[in-house]
């Protein structure tokens, strides 16, 4: 449904008291999205798979052919594959449309 769409994630919120907030903009793309469990599967651009924390909320742009979608939610896992860094992205409370493009 995404696949393959540029993905932008920066942090929104810290969960846990001691975690660093930092407003990074991270570079990603759509590896996969997973409807019915509301995950999406990110490849992250960066070398480093530390930079993600695991105990934050990130925001979530997501562009595709037709529009800016915007969603939130918690990195559940990181790990590197053979198709590079990954993330598991869990969705809280669906996507929500930025704008259309192409209509000013």
């Amino acid at each position: 449904m995404y696949e393959g769409s540029p993905v932008d994630l920066q942090m929104v919120k810290t969960i846990s008291a001691d975690a660093i907030f930092d407003n990074t903009i991270h570079r990603c793309r759509v590896y996969r999205y997973d409807v019915e469990e509301d995950y999406i599967y990110l490849k992250l651009k960066e070398n480093d798979l530390t930079v993600i924390s695991l105990d934050a909320k990130y925001g979530c742009h997501i562009s595709t052919k037709k529009e800016l979608l915007y969603c939130t939610g918690v990195v559940k896992e990181r790990f590197q594959s053979e198709d590079g860094n990954m993330l598991v992205f869990r969705i809280e409370d669906g996507f929500y449309s930025v704008m259309e493009r192409g209509i000013l």
